[in-house]
């Protein structure tokens, strides 16, 4: 009987072992997917970080360009700044709101 008992140990000791191998490779392949994942979000945070610093920094951008060109083209700038006004101004008398 001890005999049957011992086979029938090992048996259940060699399932054991495949089921616990098999587990460990399924966690270590899991484990990799998600460094993999992690890593890759990473990288799109610290690319979408970057883009924000440059988004941040255009109305400056916007603000140097047009004072440069008010510099440059002071007459021209000053005739833009008529029509844009009398623009705006023609567009707030025909709005449908102000009646």
């Amino acid at each position: 009987m001890e005999a049957k008992t011992s086979g029938m140990q090992k048996t259940v000791d060699k399932s054991i072992e495949n089921y616990s191998r098999t587990a460990h490779d399924a966690v270590d392949r899991a484990a990799e997917a998600a460094s993999s994942v992690a890593s890759r979000l990473g990288e799109r945070v610290d690319a979408l970080s970057e883009k924000g610093s440059e988004i941040m920094e255009l109305p400056q951008d916007w603000m140097d360009g047009a004072r440069d060109y008010v510099r440059e083209h002071p007459f021209q700038a000053v005739g833009i700044a008529l029509a844009a006004g009398y623009l705006l101004s023609m567009m707030m008398r025909r709005s449908p709101d102000r009646e």
